[in-house]
């Protein structure tokens, strides 16, 4: 029986793939996912447990519970120093990537161009795809940091340009996009009559940034807040991967028409996580700081491991938690490095060409996990880089 092209031009994921061979081999050290290894405080999981107790189960309204997109609000003020109305403006969503998909296919009609910056994390190119849409990648280059470069996006533009997509700081490369260049960005955006879809989930994981600050985002540029869609999440923040709580920030017109969506997508946003978001948000914040200092430690045995490697080559990371290591000097390409280690070494990285052609070359390790089997996997992969 027929399936639809369009959901067949869907890439699959490569970081499944890799996630899918490392299960299949035993004693293996996995690198590959981008998960705190953290679970919520115990004050956020009281919140959700005592809302069951209370009998607080049922539908919500589409875009949340309102003390949840207030808590939001609150959250963004403090954070991020932008104010958004909890009542027209945020919507409570299951998770990041359905808040992305929501936002893309708001914005975007079929024939539509995105831009996307490469590499990149691997559900923009598909929920374009998935809306019609075609991604016109935007090489991020080493050289640079891969820092987003205002030049490079301007050069992509046509009359076709609805949107561009902004992560910072970044997955896979941990770079965080400054707010001079953020500017420069809005710029574009504004001239050209351009929307921009900012995924902002690891704001909070900063590495130059004083406790409580985030990541600048480009909706505190001028004339951008109207034309901007924030994407955000508590899953790397608080450490709430299998909740499925995050949230959107955008302009009253936007927020009617992903509501529209999303009531026929899930009806309602998991009841119990929201209460949760709304303990973690309102809460105590010493978790975040303390995981973020954890994150500058385990950054810190990463650039110790690599240094001075003559084949490795590091694109040190100023914010989330991930490694961009370029292994051309190995003279195997990132996919065949990366299979290689895992069946040679038992080291679980993600290929580069997983995030786009762009990344073909380097390999992506996640240092989110447990310090000990960071610092051996990185003995491995220096070892195996070395030896080849």
């Amino acid at each position: 029986m027929p399936i639809s092209s369009t959901v067949k031009a869907v890439p699959r994921s490569g970081i499944r793939d890799v996630f899918d061979r490392a299960l299949a081999a035993d004693d293996v050290i996995s690198l590959c996912v981008g998960e705190p290894g953290q679970t919520a405080a115990p004050y956020i999981v009281e919140a959700a447990v005592q809302a069951a107790r209370d009998g607080k189960t049922k539908y919500s309204n589409i875009n949340g519970i309102p003390a949840f997109r207030e808590a939001a609000a609150d959250y963004t003020r403090r954070v991020k120093h932008l104010d958004y109305d909890p009542r027209t403006e945020i919507q409570a969503v299951d998770g990041g990537t359905i808040g992305l998909f929501l936002a893309i296919s708001t914005v975007v009609a079929p024939g539509d161009e995105v831009i996307v910056p490469s590499p990149y994390f691997t559900s923009y190119t598909a929920s374009v795809i998935m809306c019609g849409g075609k991604p016109v990648p935007v090489a991020l280059k080493p050289e640079h940091g891969m820092h987003l470069n205002a030049a490079d996006i301007e050069a992509a533009v046509t009359d076709r340009t609805r949107a561009i997509i902004i992560n910072s700081p970044g997955n896979p490369s941990g770079a965080v996009t400054t707010a001079d260049e953020l500017a420069h960005i809005a710029r574009i955006c504004v001239e050209h009559n351009i929307w921009a879809i900012s995924d902002e989930v690891y704001h909070s994981i900063v590495y130059n940034a004083a406790p409580g600050e985030a990541a600048p985002s480009i909706a505190a540029a001028p004339g951008m807040k109207e034309r901007t869609i924030i994407v955000d999440s508590l899953s790397k923040t608080y450490a709430m991967t299998g909740w499925r709580i995050g949230y959107l920030l955008a302009p009253a017109q936007v927020i009617e028409q992903t509501g529209k969506s999303a009531e026929n997508l899930h009806s309602s946003v998991n009841s119990l996580s929201q209460y949760a978001g709304i303990a973690a948000m309102l809460g105590s914040q010493e978790m975040v700081e303390q995981i973020r200092q954890e994150y500058i430690a385990k950054r810190q045995i990463v650039v110790n491991a690599l240094a001075g490697s003559p084949v490795l080559r590091l694109v040190e990371p100023e914010g989330a938690f991930y490694a961009f290591v370029d292994v051309r000097g190995t003279g195997l390409d990132s996919d065949d490095f990366s299979r290689r280690l895992l069946d040679e070494q038992r080291v679980a990285v993600v290929p580069g060409e997983a995030f786009g052609e762009e990344g073909r070359g380097f390999v992506r390790l996640s240092y989110a996990g447990d310090a000990d089997e960071l610092r051996e996997g990185l003995r491995r992969l220096r070892t195996f880089a070395e030896q080849i």
